[in-house]
């Protein structure tokens, strides 16, 4: 790994403006204000923050094995499901391991004072629609409110830019209640039409032609598990006493550099499969569902989180479904 200094520069400001006392939102919104641009969505928000400050690799370890993929080549968090492995000083570092620690200390103690532990999910999944629906304005997430009208009080989302300066955008308020039923009316057509929608969608996105990368790809996936076996046989060794630590740091090293290779080249490979094949999986699943459910009339947060990449507003009376199977919805509502 190559340190780019242009972005190491603004790794090193946001870590020096954690350590100030300045909060992710705080710096989230200064790096925004200043035009540049986050590595993956060119949007800053506080999630993106906590969740680069948590990167070990900035003090130059590496943590192997953070996704995984399934017998159908679809990438997933891996949550303890495959074994992981630290590399102490794989590279250079971009901060201080005691700077590093401080902050991971100040991020944790923030979040125990607000309630909200590991693994809550209380950032962005507290709610069905929490940080799925996008400004389509100015690219910025909703938030979620309380309003008050007509005698009653309901749940709208509001754009996070709009809320802290309309002038910089003007995208209105859209309620809660009106997204839901949104979803159900998407749902319903989905259901309703998917042998004209889903079938000649699958059919297509099946007819890419990637049999020989993904017979390369399960090679790889066999040499990867024959890998980890050779490091568990060693580590097995090691506590028996059969071999000195010397020799098993070498073997582990060694087997390490080659899954690294191995991944490398899988990584190439499902440049030219992935998405068809993470396609195919989506939309199969969404064709099964629509094929044996009939007309649904409430909402149902399971099958939105199973369906549904985000949310795309562009006004108050239309809004864009954007599903994890490829294909974009749109919604128009009264």
């Amino acid at each position: 790994m190559i340190v780019n200094p242009e972005q190491a520069t603004i790794v090193r400001e946001i870590f020096a403006k954690l350590l100030s006392g300045k909060s992710t939102q705080a710096i989230a919104d200064d790096l925004n204000q200043r035009g540049i641009p986050s590595k993956r969505s060119g949007h800053w928000t506080s999630t993106t923050i906590r969740d680069m400050i948590s990167n070990e690799k900035y003090v130059g370890d590496c943590l192997f094995q953070k996704t995984y993929s399934d017998s159908s080549f679809v990438r997933h968090h891996n949550h303890g499901e495959m074994t992981q492995y630290l590399v102490n000083d794989h590279h250079e570092a971009l901060i201080s391991r005691e700077d590093f620690n401080a902050v991971q200390k100040l991020i944790h103690q923030r979040a125990t004072e607000k309630g909200i532990t590991k693994g809550a999910c209380k950032y962005q999944n507290r709610y069905a629609f929490s940080g799925k629906i996008i400004c389509g304005e100015c690219g910025n997430t909703f938030k979620r409110r309380m309003h008050s009208g007509s005698g009653h009080k309901y749940i709208a989302w509001c754009c996070g830019t709009h809320l802290q300066d309309i002038n910089k955008c003007h995208m209105l308020f859209i309620r809660d209640d009106a997204l839901k039923r949104a979803f159900v009316t998407m749902l319903n057509k989905l259901i309703f039409s998917h042998a004209i929608i889903l079938k000649p969608y699958v059919k297509a996105i099946t007819e890419s032609p990637s049999d020989d990368s993904l017979k390369r790809i399960q090679e790889l996936h066999t040499l990867l598990a024959q890998n980890t076996e050779k490091r568990e046989t060693l580590t097995k060794i090691l506590s028996q006493g059969i071999i000195d630590s010397i020799i098993y740091n070498k073997e582990t090293n060694d087997l390490l550099f080659q899954s690294d290779n191995y991944r490398a080249e899988i990584e190439s490979l499902k440049h030219t499969v992935s998405d068809s094949i993470r396609l195919v999986t989506e939309t199969t699943m969404l064709l099964r569902f629509a094929e044996k459910t009939t007309i649904t009339t409430t909402f149902d947060e399971k099958l939105f989180q199973k369906f549904v990449d985000r949310i795309v507003v562009h006004s108050r009376n239309k809004v864009c479904f954007e599903l994890k199977c490829g294909l974009t919805l749109t919604e128009r509502m009264q």
